[in-house]
């Protein structure tokens, strides 16, 4: 059949419009940046992360941002935007782009900077040169890290929240959609992973380890107590099956005494650890690291990595360095340590046979 040119001008329009028409918005998982206690609780800073790559394994790919292409997030309304804290374009003070783990950034200068859309009520990043996959952002982002006291968090509840990725043309590329759970007070503990105690750019979830081998970077957590003080002087005990059934992997004890020996009858069991690893395997042990005194390190004493700024050579106000050894077999060895009353976060350690 022959097309007349109203025909066939419509079926360009058709399809140009189909070519704009974002796909399947894809999942948005949010949660509590980990390094704020309250940065999920109404009326605090708002200090959320956005992951866009849900696979946090350092050898699965991100995604790249050409040259031009910006990523939107549109904020809630509720979420009041804080005139103390000016968005800074060319600084990660607001917001910044992530690898997949804590203080992995992907560099923002000569990469991107950052506006803020007032009518929109939205943060938009844009790409000043192509944010690949490869040299030193390996591998690419994965998460959006909206920190800086930006927001205030409105009143608890769970509130839509969208991600956009979109060409320099305008053509929407992606978009993620998730909610924002927001609490009506802190809760009484809370943990989230770290790597302040290693150089900047290292990682100390999945690490690659020899069988039967300590893994080379601590695993790190910051802890928090009630009222979001740190909670400093945890280590790692043995497991007590017959009290915690719960915690296969030992117990995490907090010294009352300062005696440094950490005895789950009179100091205070205050978590544990839930292993899991092969079926079969042995020897797998996850205990505190010791110091040069032959003592083992608690949290609060570990230090900041002097490239870190704010207290960088000093120790950590509650951070707590665990010594993982993997056991007699290959495969994935995953601990999830827990805070009672609080959370909890899965490492991962992959032992090799080398």
């Amino acid at each position: 059949m022959k097309k007349t040119p109203l025909f066939a001008a419509v079926a360009v329009l058709l399809s140009a419009c189909a070519s704009l028409l974002p796909a399947t918005p894809r999942a948005l998982v949010t949660a509590p940046a980990p390094i704020s206690f309250d940065g999920h609780v109404a009326g605090q800073a708002t200090d959320y992360v956005f992951v866009l790559v849900p696979d946090a394994n350092p050898l699965q790919p991100g995604f790249s941002l050409a040259v031009g292409d910006s990523l939107r997030l549109a904020m809630p309304r509720a979420f009041q935007r804080n005139p103390a804290a000016a968005v800074v374009p060319d600084k990660d003070t607001n917001l910044v782009l992530t690898k997949g783990w804590p203080q992995g950034s992907v560099r923002m200068a000569d990469q991107y900077r950052l506006a803020f859309d007032e009518a929109a009520h939205a943060l938009v990043i844009t790409a000043l040169r192509d944010v690949t996959v490869e040299g030193a952002n390996t591998p690419g982002i994965k998460v959006i890290h909206l920190r800086g006291r930006t927001f205030l968090n409105p009143v608890a509840g769970d509130y839509p929240v969208t991600v956009t990725h979109a060409a320099a043309n305008g053509q929407v590329r992606a978009t993620w959609q998730g909610s924002l759970k927001v609490l009506d007070r802190a809760p009484d503990a809370r943990l989230a992973p770290t790597n302040f105690h290693l150089q900047p750019g290292l990682n100390s979830d999945f690490q690659s380890v020899p069988v039967g081998q300590v893994a080379p970077h601590p695993l790190g957590l910051l802890l928090w107590g009630a009222q979001g003080a740190p909670l400093n002087g945890v280590g790692v005990a043995p497991r007590d099956l017959t009290r915690f059934p719960r915690y296969t992997g030992g117990l995490l004890v907090q010294d009352r005494n300062g005696d440094k020996k950490l005895d789950p009858a009179t100091d205070t069991v205050v978590g544990g650890i839930i292993g899991a690893a092969p079926q079969g395997a042995t020897g797998q042990a996850a205990t505190s690291p010791l110091g040069a005194d032959g003592q083992p390190v608690l949290s609060g004493e570990p230090l900041r990595h002097a490239a870190f700024p704010g207290g960088g050579g000093q120790p950590n106000p509650g951070l707590l360095a665990i010594q993982f050894r993997a056991g007699s077999l290959p495969g994935l060895y995953q601990p999830t340590v827990e805070l009672i009353g609080g959370n909890s976060y899965r490492f991962t350690v992959q032992a090799v046979v080398r």
